[in-house]
């Protein structure tokens, strides 16, 4: 009998010690990135060829990397905030240490896969994100409320690591445009982050846009570039991404669906409602990944 407890009690310790090292991973965050990547991969093949697979885990890699090691750099200013204080590092899950040589694990492996299975030009963007997002994003948010700007660089380059792993031009129309419209998504989605969470930003010394502007005065500004979203989507066949009609159409309902429903939302301070709003960003993103692909797929 003491034996079985002991056994269960190892069994209990191992599961948690895996949960805390796929909580530093931001599973969501990191399988959004890869998604990302993949899309950009179809766009140019047309197919699931050969290297996609090999391709998404090498993002999912890197991007997991760059999560722990994010969540290492910001354990501080996480402990301070209610929405970030149980995360693995600063509620004491696993040292910072820990996290950082996972991080460090994770990154080089995913460097190192698509080094081997992809080429040069897709690992180094991979890199780049890396470093962007670890090396100057986040230390930029402790020094200005507008690091957003330089910060979307990193949800725009992932479409094109799958593009180039897939054989494409860097300097091609058609991934410019579309990492352009990752680029200008990522800024209403931060705006929604901080109507639902500015007082946590404030708290924990972030110098949030939430001193110097009104709620209604970001929320207008998180309108502006919802309707800059789905203006940008709407020119995706303009630039050869989107071919099909049916596609188009679905497109353009989402875009207007995505804009009607912000509008009713207008100046809304309710969390509740908020917290809607976010959740449609991203499925919106998710249901616009989705039609890219299979318009490749299918046209």
């Amino acid at each position: 009998m003491v034996r079985k407890n002991l056994v269960n009690k190892e069994i209990i310790i191992k599961r948690q010690f895996y949960q805390t090292l796929l909580a530093l991973t931001k599973p969501i965050i990191t399988l959004s990135v890869s998604f990302s990547a993949l899309t950009g991969f179809i766009l140019y093949a047309g197919s699931f060829a050969d290297g996609w697979l090999q391709m998404y885990l090498g993002v999912m890699l890197i991007a997991a990397g760059s999560s722990a090691l994010n969540q290492v750099q910001e354990a501080g200013p996480d402990k301070l905030m209610d929405r970030t204080s149980n995360r693995p590092v600063p509620s004491g899950d696993i040292s910072g240490g820990g996290a950082l040589l996972w991080a460090m694990l994770l990154s080089i492996c995913g460097a190192t896969l698509l080094w081997f299975t992809t080429n040069p030009t897709a690992t180094l963007l991979a890199i780049i994100t890396l470093i962007w997002y670890n090396g100057l994003y986040t230390p930029l948010k402790r020094i200005t409320p507008w690091a957003i700007l330089p910060g979307a660089v990193v949800g725009a380059i992932p479409p094109a690591i799958g593009w180039t792993a897939a054989g494409g031009a860097i300097h091609h129309p058609h991934i410019i445009f579309l990492a352009f419209f990752f680029f200008i998504g990522q800024i209403p989605h931060f705006w929604l982050i901080l109507l639902r969470h500015g007082k946590d930003y404030e708290k924990a010394g972030f110098p949030s846009i939430t001193r110097k502007f009104s709620h209604n005065q970001i929320s207008r500004l998180t309108f502006t570039w919802t309707l800059a979203t789905a203006i940008t989507a709407i020119l995706l066949p303009f630039f050869g991404i989107i071919r099909s009609t049916p596609f188009y159409i679905a497109i353009i309902l989402l875009s207007l669906a995505l804009t009607a429903s912000f509008i009713l939302w207008w100046g809304i301070r309710k969390r509740k409602q908020m917290n809607r709003a976010f959740m449609l960003m991203n499925i919106y993103f998710l249901l616009m990944m989705i039609i890219i692909i299979m318009d490749s797929l299918l046209s």
